[in-house]
């Protein structure tokens, strides 16, 4: 029953469906048979994932004295092991996660029709853009007959362009759904939870605002001001949990786009503008890295910002009309939202839009001083 429940009709449906046919989401539902084939399917991706790792990494390893491809090897599978050791920390935490949203689904709460487009809309456009962007850059190798990204193959792709093609798809094969597209799905599920908690505290912000006490309506006033209370209460406990689920997640994203920085700063020092196809490339990956970043960052910056928003809006409300022991009541409401709630990256920095600028300047910083130790 609670599996039918996280699967259909809800706001979290889209980014479900997304989850399970990447083979992140298997349904409790299912036959025996079913779940066989499916863990069978995810078990595939799995590998494809770890082959591609294996294989770019033997053919970064052969490139090690040409600084160059070294570097641009290093640019394009920094991305993968972003991805791959995300889907790992996922897997681990899913059955938590799935409790959770069963959770919140069986709460009640209600979330607009434009928002539900909007979530699955953010997936949506992020595959389209990469899907792209990979398209791109994999057709003017072919075109310039080169590979896309170094990487062992059990025959030689530079024979014939019919090998040179071959050894294309495998890495396409091993890269697009096995980590790109199974990323954006984590992204999609993680974002949407977020901007649940975001809309239901503004919500409860509206609410306590239009709390009005009248002589005839004290009971009123109490019932509903008790259920705002439990209905804050349910949300820190959201909170709490999502950013137990997701530390080691964020902690891989912070980590990833300081690195990828990083990287494309000093690929960019050592290749020049001059060769504009490899720079190109450099800035494509790093476009998209950052923008997943942001996207983290700035939800989780309004998370603390809304969270916040309850003390406000518990301030601004007719408070000074109500009877004294909901006064304290109110009191207690407004002290716990002087906390917020927020998400963090490995307990190590809050991810909010101040991280996200200190992160971009962390990468460059490492770029100064690896910079001024080459030359």
């Amino acid at each position: 029953m609670g599996d039918r429940m996280v699967t259909r009709g809800h706001f979290f449906d889209f980014n479900i469906k997304y989850l399970f046919y990447v083979g992140l989401w298997p349904s409790n539902e299912a036959k025996r048979i079913e779940k066989i084939a499916y863990k069978i399917y995810e078990y595939q991706l799995h590998v494809l994932s770890l082959i591609f790792l294996v294989t770019t990494g033997i053919g970064t390893y052969k490139n090690h004295k040409d600084i160059i491809a070294l570097l641009t090897n290093l640019d394009k599978t920094l991305v993968a092991y972003n991805f791959v050791f995300k889907v790992i920390v996922f897997v681990y935490k899913r059955e938590e996660l799935r409790k959770l949203i069963e959770q919140i689904v069986q709460s009640g709460d209600q979330i607009t029709e434009d928002r539900k487009a909007l979530m699955a809309k953010l997936v949506i456009v992020l595959t389209g853009i990469s899907t792209v962007i990979i398209t791109a850059f994999s057709c003017l190798a072919l075109f310039e007959g080169e590979m896309t990204i170094d990487a062992w193959m059990p025959f030689d792709p530079m024979k014939s362009k019919m090998n040179l093609f071959a050894a294309s798809q495998i890495l396409a094969a091993t890269f697009v759904v096995p980590c790109g597209y199974r990323a954006f799905a984590m992204l999609g599920i993680v974002c949407s939870l977020i901007l649940y908690l975001r809309d239901q505290l503004v919500d409860l912000q509206n609410k306590i605002r239009d709390l009005r006490f009248a002589t005839g309506n004290v009971e009123k006033l109490r019932d509903d001001f008790k259920l705002i209370v439990k209905k804050h209460v349910r949300l820190l406990g959201y909170s709490k949990v999502i950013e137990m689920i997701f530390k080691e997640y964020f902690f891989i994203q912070n980590m990833a786009v300081t690195a990828e920085l990083c990287l494309n700063a000093m690929m960019v020092s050592v290749v020049g503008l001059e060769q504009k196809t490899l720079a190109a490339s450099f800035l494509a990956f790093l476009s998209v890295a950052l923008l997943n970043a942001y996207i983290y960052c700035y939800l989780g910056n309004e998370l603390i910002v809304q969270s916040e928003g309850i003390a406000m809006a518990a301030y601004e409300s007719s408070w000074i009309l109500w009877p004294v022991d909901m006064q304290k009541d109110l009191l207690i409401v407004i002290t716990a939202a002087q906390k917020p709630m927020k998400l963090s990256a490995g307990g190590m920095a809050v991810l909010s839009v101040q991280t996200y600028s200190q992160t971009l300047y962390n990468g460059y910083s490492i770029f100064a001083v690896l910079n001024d130790i080459v030359n």
